[in-house]
C-alpha cells in the first residue's frame, strides 16, 4: 500500500517541479474525458471511484470486467511561480556582488508574497464481478494532493536577506482497498440501487520547509520523512432510474472523517484531513450517447492550515460507435476561487470488444493541463 502511495506522491511532487501538468479531478480516464461526471453516469466497473449503488449498471452480457491499471496526474501553476522562484534564487546569487539589483531583487522578492501551486495525482484498480444477488467489485485507489505556497516577510525587504520569507511543501494522500457492494430494488416501480464501498484506508501525509532562497525541489526526500496511519472508512451511494433513460445519484465518499499531522521541517507542521465528500448527480443514458452532471454539495479543503480548498460542478457527454469507440467532451465549473474551469475530453477504443485503451486530456487557462488513461478489459 506505501509503495502504490508512493508512486502517486511521486507523480504530484514531479508535477510541482515542472511548469505545467495535469487535471482538477481525478478517477477513473472515461469521467476525466466527461469533465469529471460519474456519479448517475459511471458504468459497472467505474462505480468504485464515484458511486458503489452504480456497480449495478452493467449490461446482460456482462460477466467479469477489470481496470488495470488507471493513472492520472494535475497540476496548476497559472502565475508560473516555480519559473519565478528560480529567477528570484539567481537575483539573491547576484546581488552581493552587484548592488545595483537591490531594487529589482526586492520587486521579485514582493512579486513571490502568497503566491501558490497545486497538484494531485491518482493510481489505481478495479475488478468487477456483476451479478444478480449483490454486484462486488475489488478495488485499490490512491489519491494524492500536493500543495506549495509561499510566504514573504516585508522585514527582509529591509534587511536584504533572507530570514523569515519562505517556502513550503505539502503533500496528503490515501491508499483505499476495500470492496464495493451494491443490490437494486424497485422502488415506486422503479429501480433503485443502493451501494456501500467498506475500505481499509492508508493516510500518509509529508511536509517540506524553507527559506525562499534555499528552497529547492529536488530535496524533497517524501520516502524517508513521510508520515502515515491506518483507518476504516466507508462510501455510500444510491442511484434511481427516474424513466428507462434518466438516472439519478447521490454519494458520499468518506463518510469517516479521518486527520492526520505531517512531519515538522524547520518548525512548521501541516495537517492532513478527509472529510466527507456529497456529491448530486443527473444523467441521460442514450444505447448511441450519455450526457451526465455532477455537482459537489461540499467543499473540499485538504490541508486545515491551507485555505485552498475546492468544489465543482461538472458536465460530460459521450458518444458510442457500437461500442466499439466512444468520444468524450466535458466542462468543470470552480465553484471556489482556488481552481479554474477546465475542459476536458476523451477516446475510448475497443476493437475488439474484450480489450480497450481510454485515454483522455484536459485544459485551462495559464498552466493547466493534464492526461489520464487506463486498460479496460470486459468478458
Amino acid at each position: 500500500m506505501v509503495t502504490v502511495i508512493r508512486a502517486a506522491a511521486g507523480i504530484a511532487m514531479v508535477s510541482l517541479s515542472l511548469p505545467a501538468a495535469a487535471s482538477t479531478t481525478l478517477s477513473d480516464t472515461r469521467s476525466v474525458g466527461m469533465g469529471g461526471a460519474g456519479v448517475a453516469s459511471a458504468n459497472y466497473l467505474t462505480a468504485s471511484f464515484h458511486n458503489p449503488a452504480l456497480a449495478t449498471q452493467n449490461k446482460t452480457h456482462d460477466r467479469f470486467g477489470m481496470i488495470l491499471p488507471v493513472i492520472g496526474a494535475r497540476v496548476y501553476d497559472g502565475d508560473d511561480l516555480h519559473d519565478r522562484v528560480d529567477a528570484f534564487q539567481d537575483l539573491n546569487d547576484q546581488l552581493a556582488s552587484n548592488p545595483d539589483l537591490e531594487e529589482q531583487w526586492r520587486a521579485a522578492l514582493l512579486d513571490l508574497d502568497n503566491d501558490r501551486i497545486d497538484g494531485d495525482a491518482n493510481i489505481g484498480m478495479v475488478i468487477a464481478i456483476p451479478n444478480r444477488v449483490v454486484s462486488t467489485n475489488f478495488f485499490v485507489s490512491s489519491n494524492v494532493t500536493a500543495i506549495l505556497t509561499t510566504d514573504i516577510d516585508e522585514s527582509d525587504l529591509e534587511n536584504k536577506e533572507i530570514v523569515n520569507s519562505n517556502a513550503q511543501g505539502v503533500v496528503g494522500g490515501t491508499v483505499d482497498i476495500g470492496f464495493t457492494f451494491a443490490k437494486e430494488f424497485i422502488f415506486l416501480d422503479r429501480d433503485l440501487s443502493l451501494g456501500i464501498s467498506p475500505k481499509f484506508q492508508q493516510i500518509l501525509t509529508y511536509n517540506y520547509q524553507d527559506n525562499i532562497d534555499s528552497f529547492d525541489d529536488d530535496d524533497f526526500d517524501f520516502s524517508a520523512d513521510y508520515v502515515d496511519k491506518s483507518a476504516f472508512n466507508a462510501d455510500l451511494g444510491a442511484a434511481y432510474a427516474l424513466s428507462r433513460n434518466v438516472m439519478l445519484g447521490l454519494s458520499a465518499q468518506n463518510v469517516f472523517s479521518q486527520s492526520l499531522k505531517t512531519n515538522i521541517s524547520n518548525g512548521t507542521q501541516a495537517t492532513y484531513e478527509v472529510k466527507a465528500q456529497y456529491t448530486a448527480a443527473f444523467a441521460y443514458n442514450h444505447p448511441r450517447f450519455t450526457v451526465a452532471a455532477d455537482v459537489d454539495l461540499n467543499s473540499k479543503q485538504p490541508f486545515k492550515e491551507k485555505s485552498y480548498k475546492t468544489q465543482f460542478a461538472r458536465i460530460g457527454f459521450e458518444a458510442d460507435a457500437w461500442r466499439l469507440a466512444q468520444l468524450r467532451l466535458g466542462y468543470i465549473h470552480s465553484m471556489t476561487d482556488y481552481a479554474d474551469d477546465v475542459i476536458t475530453a476523451g477516446i475510448g477504443l475497443k476493437p475488439f470488444g474484450k480489450f480497450g485503451l481510454d485515454i483522455a486530456a484536459m485544459y485551462g487557462e495559464g498552466d493547466n493541463y493534464g492526461a489520464s488513461a487506463q486498460l479496460v478489459f470486459h468478458f
